[in-house]
């Protein structure tokens, strides 16, 4: 964890196709919350989760919109960069304090250890555990963050169609 360095988090490998077909036949869309909106959270709200929300904006007809739970100053540039070199818009100019933006009906999906860790145990959300790209500072970490969360967002995008039309 980035947050306390005492949690560890797991990942299923969803690249992989027997864990793919295994999540999705153990019933993972019937059980994925939806929502009206989907709220993307990391602690700063520079990089990770507006980069989310511009991918997810980019595949889906279901709004997105990010948030942090102590908004940075800035959107990191490299963040504008990465999205830029992927044909994404960044929507917002500056990072958003979660209160500000948070409604009763979002699916939330914390993109950070420390947002997740800090958020209300009572308050529904995903969790992925994406290593920041802001301490090492290169283009090759953002990237590396971008395309974890590419990938994330596209069988989120796929799980979520298919649990809104099953209810």
């Amino acid at each position: 964890s980035e947050g306390d360095q005492r949690r560890s988090y797991v990942q299923l490998r969803l690249d992989n196709p027997t864990v793919w077909v295994a999540a999705v036949s153990g019933g993972i869309p019937n059980s994925l919350p939806t929502g009206s909106r989907v709220l993307f959270v990391c602690t700063a709200n520079s990089a990770r989760s507006q980069l989310a929300a511009a991918i997810w904006n980019q595949l889906s007809n279901t709004p997105a919109t990010s948030a942090g739970t102590h908004p940075g100053p800035r959107i990191h540039p490299r963040a504008i960069a990465v999205a830029k070199r992927h044909g994404l818009r960044i929507h917002r100019n500056h990072p958003e304090p979660l209160e500000d933006v948070l409604h009763d009906n979002d699916l939330i999906v914390a993109v950070c250890d420390n947002a997740h860790e800090e958020l209300s145990h009572a308050l529904p959300r995903l969790h992925w555990s994406i290593p920041d790209p802001v301490p090492t500072n290169t283009s090759a970490a953002f990237e590396r963050a971008y395309s974890d969360i590419d990938r994330r967002i596209h069988h989120l995008a796929d799980l979520y169609a298919e649990a809104e039309s099953a209810s």
